[in-house]
């Protein structure tokens, strides 16, 4: 099996955990308020992700990373809340660079060297758009991840 990912937006991370034992799927999220990917990881894909966009570097960005909003049990699954610079950064991509940053993006170690630049794209616009949605509502964006 590998990871398990969904992204999504909550008001704060109190709200966010309530999802940590049974995922959002089917738990009364609005379906604009989440993104499903399969196995794009909070921590090292994102940070690239975000250095790609920000141009911070990698190690200033791993370095600064919150504590799990939660963790399970015994399961393997958490909640993670998705740095704010990266929420902003997907939120104001310019929709004619996301095929260049999928390109460049999916070219990174992570993703192995038969990364489908297409379905990287997608991802960039599904995210773009629940970052966009979060920064509008003032909400965050998290993560929950189950491996």
């Amino acid at each position: 099996m590998g990871l398990i990912t969904d992204y999504f937006i909550a008001g704060s991370d109190t709200e966010a955990a309530r999802f940590l034992d049974g995922g959002v799927h089917g738990a009364g999220l609005d379906e604009d308020d989440l993104h499903a990917a399969k196995g794009i990881d909070p921590f090292v894909m994102l940070g690239t992700l975000e250095t790609a966009l920000t141009e911070l570097p990698y190690a200033e960005i791993s370095g600064d990373r919150t504590p799990p909003v939660g963790m399970g049990a015994s399961d393997g699954s958490g909640i993670v809340r998705v740095r704010g610079t990266l929420t902003a950064a997907l939120a104001d991509l310019d929709p004619g660079r996301v095929p260049e940053v999928a390109e460049s993006w999916g070219s990174t170690e992570e993703f192995g060297p038969d990364a489908d630049k297409e379905a990287v794209a997608d991802f960039l616009r599904g995210m773009k758009g629940l970052a966009r949605r979060a920064v509008a509502q003032g909400r965050a964006m998290y993560c929950w991840f189950s491996v």
